[in-house]
């Protein structure tokens, strides 16, 4: 791992931004790791190779840059704010294999820095489902993951079916195996964030746990969880004629009284192969 003790100190890193007049903008959700050893334990469960390509999704001052670098052919530092840039430059710039690309992580397109990849990143609470979403419909491109989130989220993510489930943990496991590999408390963090994190892996499955057109299940998903409250047969009324439900419940097996985030992914599957087949998705 690189020399990133400068790095996970909260006064080194603290002094760091002030000499260069940087004042961290919370709705970029800059909250910057200053943990040896967890910083040492995601670099172990990124399981980084040294033959691959790396993406990292908001490189900050460069901690993680610098600490998953060794370990990799070529890493990727996606840095949006332009004032962490020439910092973030300065930190990797012993590593040749290091390229920092100053972007919109939600911009760029996965294809362009590799196959199989591995994408890395403490994620900017507000932009996790978007980046989440991304890694669901840019998968050809992407081999695993390894992400700090909040804690909740990462919960959710892996949720079974019911009240807990949510429609992109749903969406997220037709095409990954998902694990929550460990709690990360907040004081690890400068500044502290107001809630826990979690570090999540995600591996793109062999085979997809669906065979429904991708489109279809997605507006499968998006009917059942815009209505969670409501029992199945409900929540399809509002984009389906009675008659077909009724016909498409009966014909699946699939209890109409059921809510539509109880059901096993293998159901909604079915359900989404079923409407697409009916024409009735869109």
């Amino acid at each position: 791992m690189g020399d990133t003790t400068k790095l996970t100190s909260p006064a080194a890193v603290r002094d760091l931004l002030s000499s260069r007049g940087i004042r961290l903008r919370s709705e970029l959700g800059q909250h910057f790791l200053v943990d040896e050893n967890i910083l040492g334990k995601i670099v172990d469960l990124t399981e980084a190779r040294g033959d691959e390509a790396a993406v990292e999704v908001g490189a900050g001052v460069g901690t993680l840059t610098v600490a998953l670098a060794p370990r990799v052919r070529t890493l990727a530092a996606v840095e949006v704010d332009p004032r962490l840039i020439p910092l973030l430059r300065e930190q990797v710039a012993s590593f040749p294999n290091v390229t920092v690309v100053r972007a919109d992580f939600r911009t760029l397109a996965l294809q362009e820095f590799g196959e199989r990849l591995l994408v890395v990143g403490n994620l900017p609470y507000g932009i996790t489902s978007e980046v989440l979403l991304k890694l669901i419909r840019e998968r050809e491109a992407v081999d695993r993951a390894v992400f700090m989130v909040q804690r909740e989220v990462a919960e959710k993510l892996v949720a079974p079916p019911g009240p807990e489930v949510t429609r992109l943990g749903v969406h997220l496991r037709a095409y990954y195996a998902v694990a929550v590999l460990r709690k990360v408390p907040r004081a690890v963090f400068f500044p502290p964030p107001e809630v826990d994190s979690a570090l999540i892996r995600l591996r793109q499955l062999p085979t997809p746990r669906v065979t429904a057109p991708e489109e279809a299940l997605e507006w499968t998903l998006a009917v059942l969880f815009s209505a969670r409250r409501k029992t199945l047969r409900r929540a399809l009324l509002g984009r389906v004629p009675a008659a077909e439900v009724d016909r498409l419940l009966a014909e699946l097996g699939l209890d109409p009284r059921i809510r539509g985030e109880a059901l096993p992914l293998g159901a909604m599957d079915r359900l989404a192969q079923a409407l697409d087949r009916a024409g009735l998705v869109g």
